[in-house]
């Protein structure tokens, strides 16, 4: 089941996320093969290191394709092999946030 929200403010990603990172996207210590995290200032869909794993689209508000990614995990459970991710995207033409989480056992 894949669930959206459109906010004025980030839902998943840190509320100071613009101030906190300096760089455009930055991985967890932790990420290993069943679990990723990315965090960042921004990248985008295109240059996403998990773009191949989630199923990533422009702006859930104006529908506009200039965003970034500014938060994303992705995760497989070890019981039951399901997917699960989230992220979040900024749009630069409406400056809405968008998130998306998807469970694959729904």
């Amino acid at each position: 089941m894949l669930y959206e929200q459109i906010t004025d403010t980030p839902r998943i990603a840190a509320e100071d996320w613009k101030l906190r990172y300096k760089e455009p996207i930055s991985p967890s210590e932790d990420n290993d093969w069943i679990t990723m995290i990315f965090t960042g200032s921004g990248v985008s869909i295109e240059a996403h290191p998990l773009n191949g794993k989630i199923w990533m689209k422009g702006c859930g508000n104006c529908e506009g394709e200039s965003v970034k990614v500014i938060y994303a995990h992705w995760c497989v459970s070890p019981h039951s092999g399901d997917a699960y991710w989230d992220y979040e995207i900024i749009c630069d033409d409406c400056g809405r946030f968008t998130s998306r989480s998807f469970s694959e056992n729904d």
